[in-house]
C-alpha cells in the first residue's frame, strides 16, 4: 500500500487558491515529503498545471521526485463538470489532456471530481457545503447527465488503459457522484475495468446540511471498487435553526469519520492500493499532514498484525 501527499491542500502555504508555485517551492515540498516517509505525491493542477504544461516539464518534475525516492502517484482533476454548458468543452479537453500527460510520464491514477466550481453557480464557497441545496448534485439530476458523463468516462478509460493508467471517480459534493449510489451508477454505466471509486468521505459529510447517507454505509458499498483513495477529516457542527451545517478542520484521528474502521473495511474487501492524504483548512497543514501520515502508518501496522480493537 502506498501513501501520497496530496498537493490539493498545500494552497494555503502559498498564500491562497490563486497563488502560483515555483520550482523552488516544489523542491521544498518534495524534500519535506521524503523526510516524512511518503511514497509519492499526488499533483493538483493548481500546484503544477499538468493539463497545459509541456510534457518535458512534467518529465522533469517526475524525475525530480524520482531522484528523491518518490513517485508521481496521481493527478487530481478537481471541479471538472462535463455537463454544465459554460465549462463542458473546456473541461473535456482538460481531462483528455490529463490522461495523455499521465500516459506520457507514467502516472498510474487520474482522479476526477465532476463537481461544479462555486463561481460557476454564482455562489460563495461557504454556500456549496452544508446547505439544503447542492448545485450540480445527483439529487434530481436528469438521466442525460449521467449518460453523458459515463460516455466520457468510457472514452477516457479506453484512452488510458493501454498505458497502464486508471481513472478514479471522486465522491464529491456538487457533483453527480456525491453518494455511493450515484458513484456506482457512473461506474456501472461506464463499464471499463480501469475505472474505480475514490470514496472521499469528507466530501460526503459536508455535502448537505444533513448528509445524504452515513459514511459507514458509503465506504462499505464502495469498498470493492476502490484502488485510489482521498482521505481527510472534519468535525460537523449542525445549525438547525439556520438550516445549515458548519465544518471544522481536524486530523484524521479526531474528526467525524473513523478511519481505522474504514481502513479495516477496505482491507477486508481486498484494497491494497494508494491512499492520498488530503486535509481541510489552513494553518500549519504540513504539520497536520505529518501527524496524519504517522496515524496512517500506525493503523496499517495494527491491521497487518491482525489488530482491530473496536467495531461499529
Amino acid at each position: 500500500m502506498k501513501i501520497l501527499l496530496a498537493t490539493h491542500t498545500l494552497r494555503p502555504v502559498y498564500g491562497g487558491p490563486e497563488a502560483i508555485t515555483t520550482p523552488e517551492t516544489r523542491r521544498h515540498v518534495i524534500a519535506w515529503s521524503r523526510r516524512r516517509g511518503f511514497d509519492g505525491i499526488e499533483v493538483g493542477a493548481w500546484w503544477f498545471d499538468f493539463a497545459t504544461a509541456p510534457i518535458g516539464e512534467l518529465r522533469a518534475l517526475r524525475d525530480q521526485m524520482h531522484d528523491a525516492g518518490l513517485e508521481m502517484g496521481g493527478f487530481n482533476c478537481l471541479r471538472s463538470s462535463v455537463v454544465h454548458p459554460a465549462v463542458r468543452e473546456e473541461n473535456r479537453r482538460a481531462l483528455t489532456r490529463a490522461v495523455e500527460a499521465a500516459a506520457a510520464v507514467g502516472v498510474p491514477f487520474v482522479s476526477i471530481s465532476f463537481s461544479m466550481a462555486p463561481d460557476l453557480v454564482q455562489l460563495p464557497f461557504d454556500r456549496i457545503r452544508g446547505w439544503i441545496y447542492s448545485p450540480g448534485g445527483s439529487r434530481g439530476a436528469p438521466d442525460s447527465e449521467f449518460t453523458e458523463t459515463a460516455a466520457l468516462l468510457k472514452d477516457l478509460a479506453r484512452q488510458a488503459a493501454p498505458h497502464g493508467v486508471s481513472i478514479a471517480i471522486e465522491l464529491h459534493n456538487c457533483s453527480l457522484a456525491d453518494t455511493s449510489a450515484s458513484l456506482l451508477r457512473l461506474l456501472g454505466a461506464a463499464g471499463e475495468p480501469n475505472i474505480s471509486a475514490n470514496p472521499d468521505l469528507g466530501n460526503l459529510v459536508w455535502g448537505y446540511e444533513t448528509p445524504e447517507e452515513r459514511w459507514q454505509d458509503a465506504i462499505v458499498a464502495l469498498a470493492p471498487h476502490v484502488r485510489f483513495w482521498h482521505v481527510k477529516n472534519v468535525q460537523r457542527v449542525h445549525l438547525p435553526e439556520f438550516r445549515r451545517a458548519a465544518f471544522v478542520a481536524s486530523t484524521l484521528e479526531t474528526g467525524e469519520i473513523d478511519y481505522r474502521w474504514c481502513l479495516a473495511r477496505l482491507r477486508e474487501a481486498g484494497f491494497d492500493g494508494t491512499i492520498s492524504l488530503e486535509g481541510a483548512g489552513g494553518g500549519d497543514w504540513l504539520g497536520v499532514a505529518s501527524r496524519n501520515k504517522a496515524y496512517l502508518d500506525e493503523m496499517l501496522g495494527d491491521l497487518a498484525a491482525g489488530v482491530e480493537p473496536h467495531v461499529r
